[in-house]
């Protein structure tokens, strides 16, 4: 397993040089993601995502249906199913659930907001396999949805993923460029506190990982990059889902951080992940990728 790092640094001490601290273990409950070798063998017959707009408001605000569903080929000693929603890019629901001895996962919710925004939801779809003697493998997949929701006194309620009619693509560029500020801000600090380039990474953002499933991440293979992609999400469970760990120690609600970035360095040693929290500081994840085989 590769070694996580963990840095954090508020804005009163850019001056201070930023230490990277080594990660302690969050949780060695069943209740996590832990990688291990990919099992060809096993596949998903079913792996979703759904983001639905409901036709009615509730307290002045709509809801948005968010379902996610998994179907493994076979029973698994574990299943677990990690799901993050982010609304204008920054991070408004998450979602996990775990089972044993099972094949299906079924998880549902219901996020209510007050304006128009953007939707990106992404799940990681994670499968424990016990084989003879010790042998451990495991299974992985990803799905994903987004809509944009247009919610505002002078249009009807109503929702789209393609934009077609001129006020659908007026309303995209809009949302997506609150969301494209939002990232760059949170990049850029993240560059300014921790004294690095981004123009030495290939920079990710979370809701597009996706792709890479079918696509080898540039410079690796198709099979260096699904190890690469599934010991992210490890990482982003035990280090985002359940909580930003600081450097002092302390422990950070994830929710309304901004949507994280991946960047993968140039030279393929290592992997940064930047987040930015609800109040403001900077935060950056570092894996090596060096045992990426």
């Amino acid at each position: 397993m590769k070694k996580l790092w963990f840095l954090s640094i508020s804005a009163l001490a850019i001056a201070v040089s930023a230490l990277i601290i080594q990660l302690q273990i969050v949780n060695t409950s069943t209740e996590t993601i832990t990688f291990f070798p990919l099992n060809d063998a096993v596949h998903y017959k079913s792996a979703s995502t759904a983001l639905i707009l409901q036709r009615d408001k509730k307290n002045n605000q709509h809801l948005v249906d968010w379902k996610v569903h998994s179907t493994l080929d076979q029973a698994a000693y574990l299943r677990q199913d990690m799901g993050l929603l982010f609304v204008n890019g920054l991070l408004k629901g998450k979602l996990a659930k775990w089972d044993q001895d099972t094949a299906d996962l079924i998880q549902e919710e219901f996020i209510s907001y007050g304006e128009s925004a953007r939707y990106d939801a992404i799940t990681f779809h994670y499968a424990e396999l016990h084989g003879d003697g010790d042998r451990i493998t495991s299974a992985q997949r990803m799905s994903d949805d987004m809509i944009y929701v247009v919610d505002s006194p002078f249009s009807p309620l109503q929702s789209f993923t393609i934009a077609k009619s001129n006020q659908e693509k007026e309303w995209k560029k809009v949302l997506d460029q609150s969301v494209k500020n939002k990232l760059y801000q949170s990049l850029r600090k993240a560059e300014n506190t921790f004294r690095f380039k981004a123009l030495n990474y290939s920079v990710i953002p979370l809701d597009t990982i996706r792709r890479y499933e079918d696509q080898p991440l540039k410079g690796f293979t198709q099979k260096e990059t699904s190890n690469i992609l599934g010991k992210l999400w490890e990482g982003l469970y035990k280090n985002y889902y359940l909580g930003i760990k600081k450097s002092d120690g302390t422990t950070v609600d994830p929710i309304d951080s901004t949507m994280p970035l991946i960047l993968i360095s140039r030279d393929k040693s290592h992997l940064l992940v930047i987040t930015q929290t609800k109040a403001g500081e900077s935060i950056v994840l570092k894996q090596l990728l060096q045992d990426s085989n």
